[in-house]
């Protein structure tokens, strides 16, 4: 299945522990930091935990050892919209994931702390009261909301934070960039895009020539890649701002997707230099948009058939934007392709 850009930066960054301990350490309560041999933290595979969930598991798992050589579990949960399950969803993470690690154990489960990256439209929503209690009389709605399942998490909202100098120093440069990344560039205009970066060139640079995991160009790529598929920022600009503030000639962020659009972009540039600009431009712009769009598709769900490849070809550029930002959060063809 092919990731939506947001989650495939996400994990570009925050699988690797390096990155994962310095945000962790920065969210949770410093005498929970205090404790936690942060050296010890590891990704937890999900052969190794038995989670078997499909669709409901979760982003990213990490454990690590506390002072008295027990066992804490990290649940990571990454949203870029509000979900109205969300507490539902680490709930059942929660609980799956004590049995799985008490079978590995000596029978006891283990700490469990959950965490929640959102970086929405608007801030993360506080949950919503259980539909049949509004019902009921208000003494018993009252009580009985009481004794619902209660789950409290560490939540890092990206909405809620203005970017700001410094932003969050404590974080290796790969993490701070990739929230930035994340908080600052979706639905974003291309010169907007190109002025982030400007602001961002020494983070851009440290990440650049960090030895840490991935490696200094896979990270500058996945960087590349992400400002490129959640903005309409054109590929050619993005190369040559990258070589400018990285001092060097900037190649590898062109991955398929990306030269899909710029190749949809420069023949649309071409068309347009005569009286039929505009209709080149666009014409070329969604083409490498269809193209990109049928890419994730078959990905997500299979080679689509003729009909869907049609839809998606004759579509109109207002469509495909529609159906791309869907493509993060639709479970059916079907649903993504609604009307």
């Amino acid at each position: 299945m092919l990731e939506a850009p947001h989650d495939a930066l996400f994990r570009a960054v925050f699988r690797h522990a390096v990155h994962a301990a310095s945000w962790l350490r920065s969210l949770l309560p410093a005498p929970v930091g205090a404790v936690i041999a942060w050296r010890t933290l590891a990704p937890a595979p999900a052969a190794a935990h038995g989670m078997h969930l499909r669709r409901q598991e979760a982003d990213l798992v990490f454990t690590a050892r506390l002072a008295g050589a027990c066992d804490l579990v990290l649940v990571v949960e990454h949203k870029h919209d509000a979900d109205a399950d969300l507490h539902g969803q680490l709930l059942r993470y929660v609980v799956h994931l004590r049995r799985a690690f008490a079978r590995r154990g000596r029978g006891v489960p283990p700490l469990v702390v959950p965490v929640v990256l959102h970086h929405g439209t608007a801030p993360l929503p506080a949950p919503a009261p259980h539909p049949h209690l509004a019902a009921l009389p208000a003494a018993a709605a009252s009580a009985l909301a009481a004794l619902q399942p209660q789950l409290a998490f560490v939540g890092d909202d990206l909405a809620a934070e203005p970017e700001r100098e410094p932003w969050r120093p404590a974080l290796t440069p790969f993490a701070q960039l990739g929230l930035l990344c994340l908080h600052g560039l979706p639905r974003r205009l291309p010169d907007q895009v190109l002025a982030a970066f400007d602001r961002w060139q020494d983070l851009l640079r440290a990440v650049d020539r960090s030895d840490d995991p991935p490696g200094g160009r896979d990270a500058i790529e996945a960087i590349g890649w992400y400002a490129l598929a959640a903005s309409e920022v054109p590929a050619a600009d993005l190369s040559e701002a990258f070589a400018r503030i990285l001092r060097r000639p900037e190649d590898t962020i062109m991955s398929t997707l990306e030269r899909t659009y710029q190749k949809g972009k420069a023949e649309g540039r071409n068309e347009g230099r005569n009286e039929g600009h505009e209709k080149g431009r666009t014409e070329g712009r969604t083409e490498g948009r269809a193209d990109a769009l049928l890419r994730q598709i078959g990905r997500r769900f299979g080679p689509p058939a003729d009909d869907v490849v049609a839809r998606v070809r004759t579509a109109s550029l207002a469509d495909l934007d529609r159906w791309t930002d869907r493509i993060l959060d639709a479970r059916t063809l079907a649903e993504l392709l609604a009307d």
